[in-house]
């Protein structure tokens, strides 16, 4: 039997950005959000931990260049 998931791409990557918000804790951290193809909850693929959406690098960058 296969089950077709004939909705919006944002309600299909809205799911998974739930999935990650409720069970990881790495949620904060985390800059990919793979939902449940994501290592931490069992799946295959390994998310980038650390660096989130870009801002973290820029305020730095800002710092080093007033010096």
């Amino acid at each position: 039997m296969v089950i077709a998931d004939d909705r919006t791409a944002w309600m299909r990557l809205e799911d998974k950005w739930a999935v990650c918000f409720t069970r990881c804790p790495l949620y904060k951290k985390c800059s990919s959000h793979l939902g449940m193809d994501c290592k931490h909850l069992g799946g295959e693929e390994i998310p980038k931990v650390g660096v989130r959406n870009g801002k973290q690098s820029k305020a730095k960058t800002k710092v080093k260049k007033g010096i």
